[in-house]
Formats: structure tokens, C-alpha cells, sequence
């Protein structure tokens, strides 16, 4: 499975992207555990509040699914996901 993390926003308003191919990693399975770990429902359907300046958006796409999750709100799996790609994956 295909998994991509981007970073867009921030001060500077750029754009970082990580990817990882599970089937290739070292252990798919544990890959499968953080992705079974999502909750069925997007993070983005809870109010949001006031944007917050400088923030950085993170959208996240596990095969054909897509989220996009403001950063203040990323927690839980979605940001567990988003560390281990991160830490793993091909910086581009």
C-alpha cells in the first residue's frame, strides 16, 4: 500500500511530501496495525474552530482515500501515521 503524508503551510509556506510503499518496507504488518488504527470517519468532520495563523494543513492519502487534517488537530492515529511516514519514508 501507497501512503503519503504532505506538509504545506507553516511561516514560510512551503511544501514537504513523504512517501512510503509498505509492501516494500522491512514489516508491512506493523504498517497495517497503524493504518487499521484510523478512524473510520475523517478528522476534518469535527467543527474546526478559528484557523490558526501559520499553521501547517497535513494531508494524508493511504491508497485512494484522502484527508486533509489542520495541524492543530492532528492527534491520536492520524498523527501516529503521520510520524512513523515521516520517520520512514522518501523525503521529496
Amino acid at each position: 500500500m501507497r501512503i503519503e503524508v504532505r506538509r504545506s503551510g507553516g511561516f514560510a509556506g512551503t511544501t514537504r511530501r513523504w512517501r512510503v510503499d509498505t509492501d516494500t518496507s522491512g514489516d508491512p504488518a506493523a504498517w497495517s496495525e497503524v493504518v487499521d488504527a484510523l478512524p473510520r470517519t475523517a478528522a476534518t468532520e469535527s467543527p474546526s474552530g478559528a484557523p490558526v495563523p501559520d499553521d501547517f494543513t497535513w494531508t494524508i492519502t493511504v491508497e485512494r482515500t484522502t484527508v486533509t487534517i489542520p495541524g492543530r488537530r492532528l492527534d491520536g492515529p492520524w498523527a501516529d501515521l503521520v510520524a512513523r511516514v515521516r520517520s520512514a519514508g522518501d523525503p521529496s
